[in-house]
């Protein structure tokens, strides 16, 4: 009995009906229901070419509009954080509460901007080595990372006419707000105090250097203040000799600061920079009080023998030009006499040694000495005089000299041992043992920067030993926010703004932000083209790495324009590769049966069809990200002329059977393979949108928006352009050159007097005869040496060998094998320096910030307002200290976290206040009985006697002065006067709220002691909606690290949630590392529900498919770890579509295997003959569609999407053509169609 392959589905459901057969009816049914769908369909197109085309057209047109508002998103957090998710929900958290809350808002300092979760009150500069090995805790690295911090600082641009400078935008704490005469001051003492930046220079003297301030205050800004001794006499404030504590001590001693004198000794200000160590003990600046100082005064003798002997000319440096004169009575418009003002060495040594005597009105009477004691006296007053003369002629002659041969040696070390003795050399310090630990900032009290922040590559000679060596250098500058900026810059009152050139009529706070931003990115321009990027030839050698918060968005905006050229590029090889394979000659010209034309109209209505489904998808809202522009157009591209070249093939088919109902008949027999392959792709990339990460949600959105147009535009206006092109060839026209008959008149002929078979009646409509017996018989050989001649003739006799079928699956075996063990190989992580071109220098920053640091700022936040924060107190501390046992955090010796935190600062003030409150207290100057003060008082007792007395909104003092303490034994602040001692705390104590980052909202409402006109009462602050307790991570090396800090920190945290504490995490960490704690089970969900949609009304045949789409996602994560592509979301979305794309592979040969008649094998067969080119054309035209990923500058796009998308190709061929035909032969669907008995199916 010899069967034939049939697709006609009617007249089997009618030998199942009829009982001469048996099989599954109702998937049967189904399929054929859909057939005549499709039927009707194609029918329908070919009568109504013309108005289809203009009606499909007109559609897509309107949907074009909607890229006119394409919107490309560059913010990193919004792509990478999903919208109502708990991550979106806490970054959004006090801006909620701010959009919710009505507060006495006051703006009582600058802020940092606060954390988005990439740090955006950051920008960041890492050094590294020259050359391999070189360590750069050495002399020279550390100069060459001063001599950048101080262009960084020096750096400024012009925007609206007025110079701004990072002193301008930085962060910095708000001087205490003084009063009296002082408060005249405020204005200067506020330009001195210097930015905050963590860096290594710090640990030195030289780290002064960079702090300016700048731009330059002159000396004779500060008035009556230049008058003070502790003022070095220069022209310039700088702080290389500015001793903070010397300066504020004289001024207290005149003034009295108050209370904000015990402030800065707590700050710990002490000397500034002038007792911390020289990187250089040769820089002649150096001062005395540095422990390594180099006094080279008693070697200048001999130096300047050696250099008269040697030929060495050195020129003294001249000060003349660095000299303030102290103008005294211009002060009081009383003549313009001035006097020069000396440093204090100076002045006490001329006190001592002065020789004039004045005569008063009364003098005593000489004893008269004989003549030769007189001449002895005389003789001594010259020796003493002429001693000091020759003092002071050394002072000023090594004084000249001292910095030309300092700066001689620095660059002779080789000469030192021919005038100096070992002994007598400079020492330079052991830079690992100082900078050990961290560097203390300019208030070393409360600014100490980790070393794990600063330095990256540490090494050391074993676990817990003295630090050796490193290999980076990182520093980090604080940008305040645009509302600080615009806020300091804003006049107040009557006083002058401090850049009087800047136009108060638009200072504003967006004016603040674009200074800002442009201050950062040319900023970074400024360090990407700095000559230590360079070697000595102009070559690229970069060793300083900048990063602003602008400058990935900067980067993503750049690269994530489309780039037409590689677009034209890529479907121009599309439109070749379609039309070459498409071409048939008849002569030098194409022949009627030719479809060059086709192909090309078929690769512009895939183009077409894209373009619009872009626009409906921005119409819809989605938003346009790098994916969008890199990886969309070649992708879609790529699987849409997938179905193209299967209905041209089974063009050819029904052309050469039938002469009516063409495109209906098409449509049916081509239909049915385009519907299940679209369907799975369009649903495979829906599945994808089950990852809650917004930029693949829009890459998988837009990705299905337009594999669904590409589908509307292949079932509708591709078969009304074949209608058109059906017309050409029953005429016997030339592809292409329409006006040129091709064959004989007998072939044209022949063309348009096809057979007419005679319908058959069935169950349903009728359904013309299209292929007999006799057809098939009489059907032509493919042409000699074609793909399909080669598959017919050479591959299908040997894919049914036995031997070829254990071969491939013992190879398939194999395979699995490898490709599980390559899974085990797979990394999980995504690092943001992949997500850039590799190229770039904010990705080369990133790189070296992988390399060297793991360390991460974090911030624990407490969710008010309805927190009672004095009765909490204790609770807040436990779980300040409970994720400080992390070993993840960074602590001090003690086991406390590195950072203090602003409970514990206040804390701690209320307890200075607490103890001068005792000292008056126990002097008698309060009245215990009613409470009232009896005498003056210090201001810091003034100030607990008032908070002692405040109670919420009453002020009551009687039965409390003597009683109740602001701090009790168990470090408790009272209760009852918690919110009353936190608006003081944050008033009186300004620099250290900023200092501990604390970040209120709403801020406590402004208050100070000195205003006499105000309340005796101190205002209560309102409940706290939100504050923060900072936190330093490190050990963060690698993303299943961090995922555990994660985890160990989310359950710290959730465990205080549950007993009565609202709080959540918040850091870079966390933001862009928590996908992956529900990554795996995103992952498997989604490719469950793609795996069940691949359905054909038959589970056997479906099984069959889920066979191969299981073996083909395993094949692929193997390759992938075997080629290093990390496990993360964006290879997550790969293997999710792989799912979808691999029923290309699939589906065309298991639906050709259940429409074939015959044994396994013979069915196989029939389906490899039917569909093996169609699905390689398919193949090469989706690897030809990526191939132009591979040029795009993006380093993930490459890696993630181009290498693994072609892997998946070779992976699909392989397992789709190779081994799913062994699979079918051996274990395949059973025929739909069995016939009872020996009766012969013929249908026709």
């Amino acid at each position: 009995m010899h069967l034939i392959a049939c697709n006609s589905l009617t007249p089997r459901i009618s030998r199942l009906f009829q009982g001469k057969a048996s099989g599954n009816q109702w998937a049967l049914y189904m399929r054929s229901f859909i057939q005549k769908t499709l039927f009707s369909l194609g029918n329908f197109v070919h009568a109504n070419s013309a108005t289809v085309i203009f009606t499909v057209l007109m559609l897509f047109s309107i949907c074009c509009y909607g890229l006119q508002f394409v919107h490309i998103e560059t913010d990193i957090v919004k792509l990478w954080v999903a919208k109502g998710g708990r991550l979106d929900e806490e970054l959004n958290f006090l801006s909620r509460m701010k959009s919710t809350m009505n507060s006495n808002d006051s703006n009582g300092g600058s802020e940092i901007a606060r954390e988005n979760g990439l740090g955006g009150g950051y920008q960041v500069i890492i050094q590294t080595p020259e050359y391999a090995g070189q360590n750069i805790l050495d002399r020279d690295p550390l100069l060459k990372h001063v001599d950048t911090m101080r262009e960084i600082a020096n750096f400024s641009i012009e925007l609206h006419n007025v110079s701004w400078s990072l002193s301008d935008i930085c962060f910095k704490p708000s001087p205490p707000e003084l009063d009296g005469l002082a408060a005249e001051m405020s204005d200067v003492i506020e330009r001195i105090v210097p930015c905050i930046w963590i860096t290594p220079i710090d640990c030195f003297w030289e780290g002064a250097k960079a702090l300016g301030p700048h731009p330059p205050i002159e000396t004779k800004d500060l008035a009556l203040l230049a008058w003070l001794k502790s003022i070095p006499n220069r022209k310039y404030i700088q702080w290389t000799d500015f001793d903070p504590m010397a300066v504020i001590d004289e001024i207290h001693e005149m003034l009295n600061l108050g209370s904000h004198h015990t402030f800065f000794e707590r700050a710990g200000v002490g000397h500034g920079y002038l007792d911390r160590p020289c990187m250089n003990p040769l820089d002649p600046e150096c001062p005395k009080m540095s422990p390594n100082y180099y006094d080279v005064c008693p070697m200048l003798d001999r130096f300047r023998s050696y250099a008269e002997k040697n030929n060495i000319t050195l020129e003294a440096d001249d000060f003349s030009h660095d000299v303030y004169e102290f103008d005294f009575l211009s002060l009081f418009n009383m003549g313009s006499r001035r006097r020069r003002k000396r440093d204090i060495d100076t002045l006490d040594a001329l006190r001592s040694n002065d020789t004039e005597v004045t005569e008063s009105p009364t003098t005593t009477t000489k004893p008269e000495l004989n003549p030769a004691d007189a001449v002895a006296e005389s003789t001594a007053n010259e020796e003493a005089q002429r001693k000091e003369k020759a003092k002071k002629a050394a002072a000023e002659e090594c004084k000249a000299y001292r910095g030309p041969m300092m700066r001689w040696m620095f660059d002779n070390p080789d000469k030192w041992s021919e005038f100096l003795v070992m002994s007598e050399y400079p020492r330079f310090p052991d830079y690992a043992q100082v900078m050990s630990g961290g560097c203390p900032g300019f208030a070393a009290g409360v600014l100490h920067w980790p070393e794990d922040m600063i330095l990256g590559g540490v090494k050391r000679s074993a676990k817990g030993a003295a630090m050796e060596s490193a290999d980076a250098l990182q520093s980090v500058f604080l940008v305040a926010s645009p509302n600080d900026v615009y806020l300091r810059y804003k006049q107040k009152g009557n006083r002058p703004s401090a850049k009087p050139e800047l136009d108060q009529l638009i200072w504003s706070e967006k004016f603040a932000e674009e200074v800002i931003q442009q201050w950062q990115r040319n900023f970074t321009q400024m360090l990407y083209k700095h000559r230590a990027n360079f070697d000595e030839e102009g070559f690229e050698r970069r060793t300083i790495h900048p990063l602003a918060s602008t400058s990935i968005a900067d980067m993503l905006e750049e690269f994530c324009q489309f780039n037409y050229k590689i677009i034209l590029v890529g479907y121009g090889l599309m439109l070749v590769y379609a039309v070459f394979t498409q071409m048939k000659r008849d002569g030098c010209l194409p022949s009627s049966q030719s479809c060059m034309g086709l192909a090309l109209a078929g690769v512009l209505t895939v183009t077409y069809a894209s373009i619009s489904g872009l626009g409906l998808a921005t119409w819809f809202g989605i938003e346009f990200n790098a994916a969008t522009t890199q990886i969309v157009p070649f992708l879609t591209l790529g699987i849409g002329v997938d179905n193209m070249f299967m209905l041209l093939h089974n063009y050819h088919d029904v052309m050469s059977l039938t002469n009516q109902h063409e495109i209906g008949i098409l449509m049916r027999e081509t239909g049915m393979s385009i519907l299940c392959t679209s369907i799975n792709n369009i649903l495979s990339f829906l599945a994808g949108t089950m990852l809650p990460i917004p930029a693949l949600r829009s890459f998988c959105a837009q990705s299905s928006i337009l594999l669904t147009f590409n589908f509307i535009a292949i079932l509708t206006l591709y078969p009304a352009i074949i209608s058109i092109d059906l017309r050409r060839r029953k005429a016997g026209m030339r592809d292409v050159f329409c006006c040129l008959v091709g064959e004989t008149r007998q072939e044209a002929y022949s063309m348009i007097t096809k057979p007419h078979f005679q319908e058959k009646r069935t169950i349903g409509e009728p359904i013309p005869r299209i292929i007999s017996y006799k057809d098939v018989e009489e059907e032509p050989e493919p042409e000699s040496l074609s793909l399909h001649s080669l598959i017919r003739n050479y591959y299908i006799p040997f894919i049914n060998r036995k031997c070829v079928k254990i071969g491939v699956l013992s190879g398939s075996f194999a395979l699995l094998v490898l490709a599980v063990s390559g899974m085990q190989r797979a990394a999980i992580g995504l690092e943001l320096s992949d997500v850039l071109p590799e190229h770039t220098a904010p990705a080369k920053f990133l790189q070296a910030r992988d390399k060297y640091f793991s360390f991460y700022p974090m911030f624990a936040v407490i969710k008010g307002p309805n927190i009672d924060y004095a009765v909490q107190q204790q609770r807040i501390d436990k779980y300040r200290r409970a994720i400080a046992s992390s070993k993840f955090v960074i602590k001090t010796k003690s086991g406390e976290p590195s950072e203090k935190y602003w409970l514990g600062m206040m804390r701690d003030w209320l307890a200075s206040i607490q103890k001068a409150y005792d000292d008056e207290l126990a002097l008698g100057k309060f009245n215990l009985t009613d409470g009232e003060l009896k005498g003056n008082v210090s201001e810091d007792a003034e100030i607990a006697h008032r908070l002692i007395c405040s109670v919420g909104q009453k002020y009551q003092c009687e039965g409390r002065v003597g009683k109740v303490r602001l701090v009790d034994g168990t470090q408790t602040i009272n209760n009852d006067g918690f919110y009353n001692y936190l608006t003081a705390w944050y008033n009186q104590d300004n620099m250290m709220y900023y200092v501990s980052q604390a970040s209120f909202y709403p801020t406590p409402p402004k208050w100070s002691i000195t205003d006499k006109k105000a309340p005796l009462l101190v205002p209560p602050a309102e409940p706290l909606a939100y504050s923060q307790i900072p936190f330093y991570l490190t050990g963060l090396t690698d993303t299943p690290v961090i995922i555990e800090m994660i985890k160990e920190i989310r359950s710290t945290c959730d465990r205080f949630v549950e007993e009565g504490l609202p709080n959540f995490p918040q850091g870079i960490a966390f933001t862009f590392w928590e996908q992956y704690l529900h990554l795996n089970g995103n992952l498997l969900t989604a490719i469950g529900v793609i795996a069940i949609s691949i359905l054909l009304f038959n589970p056997w045949a479906a099984l069959n498919i889920l066979i191969i789409l299981v073996v083909m996602t395993v094949e692929l994560a193997g390759f992938m770890g075997w080629a290093g592509v990390k496990m993360n979301p964006v290879s997550a979305v790969t293997l999710i579509t792989a799912v979808g794309i691999g029923v290309e592979f699939t589906a065309h040969v298991v639906l050709a295997y259940l429409t074939s008649l015959g044994t396994r094998s013979e069915r196989t067969s029939s389906a490899i003959d039917r569909v093996f080119v169609p699905v390689i054309h398919g193949a090469l035209s989706t690897l030809l569609g990526i191939l132009m990923l591979g040029f795009s500058e993006f380093e993930f796009v490459v890696k993630y999407f181009f290498v693994v998308m072609s892997a998946l190709i070779v992976i699909g061929v392989i397992n789709g053509l190779i081994l799913l035909p062994v699979l079918l032969s051996l274990m395949g669907a059973p025929q739909e169609v069995v016939s009872n008995g020996f009766f012969i199916i013929h249908f026709f």
